[in-house]
């Protein structure tokens, strides 16, 4: 078990948009299993943000475990998308988390909270 990141939650810890108790919170979730989709690695290094913010984050991304896109994210992808109307990164996002048995941590809990089984972490509630 261990956690996803969510591309929002990403780009709030490095514009250092929460309380310091979260981020010390997000830290320590942080160093010990820092997991992301590529589809959230191309969301945010595609997001517009100032170079200063870019080049932290290329720099967090590194120390990131970047899960790529498998047979069997694809194929739950597809099986989502089937069931729940949801937009495809988030689809991905959502999958990624279930096949790996990881708890997402999103600020955006709407767009998943109709998947079953998904578990979700809001960083704002830490």
């Amino acid at each position: 078990m261990g956690y996803l990141v969510d591309s929002n939650v990403l780009i709030d810890y490095v514009a250092e948009r929460f309380a310091e108790y979260q981020l010390e919170a997000l830290d320590a979730i942080f160093d010990d299993s820092l997991n992301v989709s590529v589809i959230t690695k191309i969301e945010i290094l595609g997001f517009n943000i100032s170079p200063e913010e870019e080049s932290r984050m290329i720099g967090f991304l590194k120390n990131a475990n970047i899960i790529q896109l498998t047979d069997d994210i694809v194929n739950a992808t597809i099986t989502l998308k089937k069931s729940i109307r949801i937009k495809t990164p988030d689809a991905i996002i959502a999958s990624t988390a279930l096949i790996n048995a990881h708890t997402l941590i999103t600020s955006n809990t709407s767009d998943f909270k109709r998947i079953a089984g998904l578990k979700l972490l809001k960083p704002h509630e830490l």
